[in-house]
């Protein structure tokens, strides 16, 4: 059944083009030079950058000029952290086997433009305040427990945010699954204070590094969930990769409940 599993998800995922520029750095790249490869390979079109239009990475700045009260305030932290469960646990994927997936929190190499945009398309459509994205770049470092080398290094991470009172929470299971981080942890945790980064404030509908920081209209749902789909699979193999049972972390028994 496992291997049946990954075969369909594969073929749906090689027959889908990923919109979104991947995020990967490669151990002995800088951020300039992993920037440049991701956009040759994902054939971008550098035309885009002219039309006049504020780019996440022509928008960012250091974590200290960041204008905070851009972020929306939700009020009440315990509203707050009912919503991160949500987006968390709930299985927005329901059409694939053996069984409806979460989004690939245990997979945090790549894709997470993908998480970001469903997880806001999530929480717009459970009455929730839509958030803003927040963009970091830089020679980016996270630890994690879902590499075999303990790590995944970016040139570029992305993530929902919202504000309570003074406060900037970020949803980012990927990094912290059991609540939602501080900006100024989210910092330490993405390699901030051992690197030199920057960061972008964008509307809730940019989407990677090369969209439209104040974008007004962002993917379709079925786009979203299409590009959601592509991580399935290797998020499956990475657990088994791991020796863990992805039957019962990706199902029932995922890791933070204990």
């Amino acid at each position: 059944m496992k291997s049946l599993f990954i075969l369909l998800v594969a073929l749906t995922a090689s027959a889908t083009s990923l919109a979104g520029l991947s995020p990967v750095r490669h151990s002995d790249e800088t951020y300039e030079a992993a920037s440049k490869r991701s956009r040759r390979n994902h054939a971008y079109d550098a035309s885009q950058d002219f039309l006049g239009r504020t780019t996440p990475e022509k928008a960012k700045r250091p974590l200290a000029e960041l204008n905070l009260q851009d972020i929306p305030d939700v009020g009440s932290y315990a509203d707050l952290e009912r919503e991160f469960k949500y987006v968390r646990d709930t299985r927005f994927i329901t059409d694939v086997t053996p069984f409806a997936r979460r989004l690939t929190w245990m997979y945090p190499d790549d894709g997470c433009y993908a998480r970001a945009e469903m997880a806001s398309i999530a929480l717009v459509e459970h009455n929730f305040p839509a958030p803003k994205k927040i963009f970091v770049f830089g020679s980016l470092k996270a630890l994690t427990k879902n590499s075999p080398y303990g790590s995944v290094q970016w040139w570029y991470h992305v993530a929902v945010t919202y504000r309570v009172g003074a406060e900037a929470y970020v949803f980012d299971p990927s990094i912290e699954p059991t609540r939602p981080l501080t900006l100024k942890e989210w910092n330490k945790s993405v390699g901030g204070e051992g690197a030199y980064v920057k960061y972008a404030i964008c509307s809730n509908k940019a989407y990677d590094p090369g969209s439209d920081c104040m974008a007004s209209r962002g993917l379709p749902v079925e786009e979203a969930l299409s590009e959601q789909r592509g991580f399935l699979s290797p998020e499956w193999s990475r657990l088994l990769e791991l020796h863990r049972n992805p039957e019962k972390e990706l199902g029932n028994e995922p890791p933070w409940q204990n």
